[in-house]
């Protein structure tokens, strides 16, 4: 028997010493190897054998707290946490995990304080809303007591092409072997702007899951001179949540209408859906749907009618200092009002990033592609028409305060179009001033 348990110290031993003079990457993969071989605990004792030979670097830190909380361990865990925001308070996975240890701990105010540093980080919606339905198991918003945030953002800019018109002011009409003029309203135009946003999100918890969700949006774009296309917006929206620590399902009934030039362009009915479910790599993984109708109530809109459905996906990404999306969408409109193009499918991707790059100043960029084609020949082209799509977009933000930022951003648009009159470029630039509010 003595023998045994000096062989068994001696193995134990052994590991532990291998363990501490192995190379940071490797041991980390070995912990991962072990996590899905073996489980949790066995990546724990690996890493925890290491930990003299590691201790205080972050990426050590980090890995050795979640594998202790993965293993049941979460006293170890916020010790292994509190290390890493020793170094760098803002680590988002950090926070995240330790607000998780102090729940698991029974130590609810400690929770709360994790995830509201989280929030103050603006992280990405898929991430925010993790954290919130983190935050109803906290308690941070008992039954009947309404949680509410929302932000107003000021700001003034320049548009190369307000009204997404081609730049040539004829175009070549197939059906009839000629040129044509087009309207001056129908040829790109260049303007300054000053826009108003703003939007606030409400949460009502029924109990320990469940909650009534709403919100609300608005957008408003004056143009210095061109001001027969002025952009306003409203958005409402209500329903059902279900969260629990992994996942978050919301079902919410979306209404919508925009003008143009003051006069009412667009009103959107639809039903949204999403399923998200939080990854182990300090993420989501979200599912998406929107169904729904698009009216046009001037009659010389009317033609653009349709009823819509949309299919997608986005995976989202929090680390350290950083954060990325990528996501994936499909689907189409089926004309109701007699478009002469017919109905259109779509399809469309997207890649989004943010940098912090100080504790104050942060950047952001993203790209998108979609594709729009439609299944009737145009009369007067003599084609089906298809439309690709490019956005990039580039951003920085410098925090003022934690509620209080200042914004600048750049994009680019592009549309090619095998019918002319529907393609054309637009480059924009802005500064705006954001107040965040909760």
């Amino acid at each position: 028997m003595g023998a045994s348990r000096t062989c068994i110290l001696a193995l134990l031993f052994a590991t532990g010493a291998a363990a501490a003079g192995e190379p940071l990457g490797e041991l980390l993969a070995r912990a991962r190897s072990l996590a899905s071989s073996q489980g949790p605990v066995a990546a724990y004792e690996l890493l925890a054998a290491a930990e003299d030979e590691h201790i205080g670097e972050i990426e050590f830190d980090y890995a050795l707290g979640r594998a202790a909380l993965d293993a049941a361990r979460p006293d170890r865990a916020t010790l292994a946490f509190a290390r890493v925001l020793a170094l760098d308070p803002l680590h988002a996975g950090a926070l995240i995990d330790t607000g998780r240890a102090y729940l698991a701990l029974g130590n609810a105010v400690q929770a709360r304080a994790a995830f509201d540093m989280v929030l103050s980080l603006d992280p990405p919606p898929a991430v925010r809303d993790q954290v919130l339905a983190l935050l109803a198991r906290a308690g941070a918003a008992p039954a009947g007591r309404l949680a509410l945030r929302g932000y107003v953002e000021a700001s003034a800019g320049w548009s190369s092409n307000v009204n997404q018109s081609p730049a040539a002011a004829q175009v070549f009409v197939p059906a009839f072997g000629a040129n044509f003029d087009l309207a001056q309203q129908n040829v790109a135009k260049s303007d300054s702007f000053l826009a108003l946003a703003g939007g606030v999100d409400a949460a009502l918890p029924i109990d320990g899951s469940l909650a009534l969700i709403g919100g609300a949006e608005f957008l408003q774009r004056w143009y210095r001179q061109e001001t027969a296309f002025d952009l306003g917006a409203i958005g409402l929206r209500g329903g059902l949540a279900v969260a629990s620590e992994e996942r978050l399902t919301r079902a919410q009934l979306v209404a919508m209408r925009s003008d143009l030039g003051h006069d009412p362009a667009r009103e959107t009915a639809a039903l949204a859906l999403e399923h998200i479910m939080s990854l182990r790599s300090v993420g989501a993984l979200t599912f998406f749907a929107q169904g729904g109708a698009f009216r046009h109530p001037l009659e010389s809109l009317r033609i653009f009618d349709a009823n819509f459905l949309t299919l997608g996906a986005t995976i989202q990404k929090l680390g350290e200092r950083s954060s990325a999306l990528l996501g994936v969408a499909a689907g189409g409109e089926d004309d109701t009002g007699g478009n002469p193009a017919g109905d259109k499918r779509l399809f469309a991707v997207r890649a989004a990033g943010e940098a912090r790059l100080t504790r104050r100043l942060s950047l952001s960029a993203g790209a998108a592609w979609q594709r729009g084609r439609y299944d009737q020949i145009d009369p007067s082209f003599l084609l089906e028409r298809d439309d690709k799509r490019t956005d990039l977009d580039l951003g920085l933000q410098y925090a003022l305060s934690q509620e209080l930022s200042l914004r600048i951003g750049l994009t680019w648009t592009e549309q090619r179009s095998n019918i002319p009159i529907y393609a054309y470029t637009r480059d924009e630039a802005w500064l705006g001033l954001r107040h965040e509010f909760r």
